[in-house]
């Protein structure tokens, strides 16, 4: 079983696939970022200038990371939990970064046509259920200055606020699997980390025949 993490920068999507992965006691698959991804703090650096340099490699670094980590899942067998998933990192960055015009048509083209072999990839099966953080623009923004990462607090509002109002586009016309869509005002893991149970309850709900039958830290403990 695969149980996805998705949402904007900033909307808590690490925090709460690893507070989920431990009260299931699903396996952990992480994004790749900051030592592992050499080309981030080069996308961040100097504004829409290093956006146009590094976003297409950037764009394709994160797709081989899917690659490999789709197919070490794959290998590996059991149940997993992701933070981001292989189709925002097309539909929704890699996208907008050739609907700015900061991905040239023929990278857009060597990129999607990647990204089409990887859905019809054996590894590339849908997850069981998708997970939507989202909350208004200002919260985010907050968010991000709040948790210390200097290339992104840095970057401007408008870069932001567009990524914001793709994501909304791109989650109304989602159809690969269920959604599960979760206000992080209401389940802020930072400041309440007691939210998780509330969330854990919904996602069973929703997944019960296929989770664990016994959590690893059941509410109240």
């Amino acid at each position: 079983m695969l149980l996805a993490i998705a949402g904007m920068v900033g909307a808590g999507k690490s925090t709460l696939t690893r507070a989920l992965a431990a009260r299931f006691g699903l396996q952990l698959a992480l994004e790749s970022v900051d030592d592992d991804n050499p080309w981030l703090e080069r996308f961040y650096a100097e504004g829409e200038g290093s956006r146009r340099r590094w976003g297409l490699q950037l764009q394709l670094h994160f797709l081989a990371s899917r690659f490999a980590a789709m197919r070490t899942m794959r290998a590996q067998g059991g149940s997993w939990i992701i933070d981001r998933t292989w189709y925002e990192d097309a539909e929704v960055f890699a996208r907008g970064l050739h609907e700015q015009g900061l991905i040239g048509d023929a990278e857009w083209r060597l990129y999607e046509s990647l990204y089409r072999e990887l859905l019809h990839s054996p590894a590339a099966r849908p997850p069981r259920l998708l997970l939507y953080l989202h909350a208004p623009l200002d919260v985010i923004l907050e968010r991000i200055a709040r948790r210390g990462r200097e290339k992104e607090r840095d970057t401007e509002r408008d870069y932001w606020a567009a990524l914001h109002a793709r994501y909304a586009k791109w989650i109304t016309g989602f159809r690969h699997c269920p959604v599960l869509s979760i206000d992080v005002r209401d389940y802020d893991l930072v400041a309440d980390p007691g939210a998780v149970d509330l969330v854990a309850a919904r996602v069973r709900e929703r997944l019960a025949p296929q989770l664990p039958q016994t959590e690893l830290f059941p509410a109240g403990r």
